[in-house]
């Protein structure tokens, strides 16, 4: 594409201080005495290559000299040139591209079932992931962390042109630092055990053993989550593909990658995620502890041998930063502690065996069940 053919007024959207952040992410180096309303860049590699950068958006010519500045770093790039146009109109981001390739999107479209299950697949896939940049596992039976939550919520979703490509910016989140210090963001935790987990999938899809992905110290994005997510993903055709690629942000580059990176998930590779998934979606150990929450809902009724009503509570526990869900059974002394709590919106506390199941978590061995209060005792 010509610089002639970018629509100018998107150009002029663009944010001088972006471009400039976007030029000096791929290596460029400003050139020393040139001050004023531009700013020129030189590449150490093609010593030949230079870009000048307006300064001012007030600038008559400014939409035209964007546009020319874009082209240039395209070319350099080996990128389309409308491609790093919707880069650099985002705030910063990684950006995750799903290309689906079969011969039904040739046309550059697809049935709308599919693309909801690309859609779909996309999101549960970053949501597994993002668990397990902060807690490695290898089954989830619930994805409620905050944080993940939250990086998924900032999350933007556009579609490529000419083919079916579904464009996922995860936008980099501005964590402050204390100076000397700058902690990698969340969500460039996610994008990189993201594409690393897919890698080694794909990696492993021609090898005799892959056992050694379920190994969540090796590989801690592998879960029974993201095969299931990328199972979504999987197109109709036995040489349909999907190709993931990434565009790292280029105000702040991962340090020892390229500024683009492709992965091809083929149809091995899904056939290898379906095997993964069904090793890893084991019953996880139950968890004995002491829990706090409130009482949701009460479901017990009286017997024929006691008129107080016994039987199940459903509770939402807290851990952590994770609400939880749960289902207990409680007798009719412990029932009655519920009702009051309920009544009185109180907050209980007990011991018990958190059992995390795919459809609805128990509680078993509930015991020293009460309502807290400031003067509780401490646990035995």
């Amino acid at each position: 594409m010509r610089a002639n053919d970018l629509p100018r007024a998107e150009t002029r959207l663009i944010q001088p201080r972006a471009l400039q952040r976007y030029t000096e992410g791929l290596g460029w180096q400003k050139v020393d005495g040139v001050n004023g309303v531009i700013a020129a860049y030189w590449n150490p590699r093609e010593t030949t290559r230079q870009v000048v950068i307006p300064l001012d958006d007030r600038l008559d010519d400014y939409a035209d000299a964007t546009a020319d500045a874009v082209t240039r770093l395209a070319e350099f790039e080996g990128r389309p040139a409308r491609e790093v146009l919707d880069h650099l109109l985002l705030p910063p981001a990684d950006v995750l591209s799903f290309r689906v390739v079969s011969p039904e999107t040739e046309a550059g479209d697809i049935s709308l079932e599919q693309g909801g299950h690309v859609i779909d697949g996309a999101r549960s896939g970053l949501l597994a992931v993002a668990h397990s940049v902060t807690s490695p596992q290898a089954f989830y039976p619930r994805l409620r962390r905050d944080d993940a939550r939250k990086f998924l919520s900032r999350c933007r979703m556009t579609t490529g042109r000419g083919s079916f490509v579904l464009a996922v910016s995860c936008l980099l989140d501005q964590t402050p630092a204390l100076p000397g210090l700058e902690p990698e963001p969340f969500t460039r935790r996610v994008t990189t055990l993201f594409v690393d987990t897919l890698g080694a999938l794909a990696s492993a899809a021609g090898q005799s053993d892959a056992a050694w992905l379920t190994d969540t110290a090796k590989t801690p994005g592998m879960s029974a989550n993201l095969c299931e997510a990328l199972l979504k993903l999987r197109p109709d055709g036995e040489r349909s593909r999907v190709g993931l690629s990434v565009a790292w942000s280029r105000t702040r580059l991962p340090e020892g990658r390229r500024p683009i990176e492709e992965i091809s998930l083929s149809q091995e590779v899904f056939d290898l995620a379906e095997v993964l998934a069904a090793r890893l979606r084991t019953r996880p150990k139950p968890e004995v502890g002491w829990y706090v929450g409130f009482v949701e809902e009460l479901k017990g009724e009286p017997t024929l041998d006691d008129p107080r009503p016994s039987g199940e509570v459903r509770l939402i526990l807290h851990k952590e930063e994770e609400s939880i869900r749960v289902t207990a059974e409680l007798p009719a002394r412990e029932h009655a502690i519920a009702i009051r709590a309920y009544e009185g919106s109180l907050l209980v506390k007990l011991r018990g065996e958190l059992h995390r199941l795919p459809r609805a978590n128990r509680l078993e061995q509930v015991s020293h069940f009460r309502t807290l209060t400031l003067d509780t005792p401490d646990d035995p």
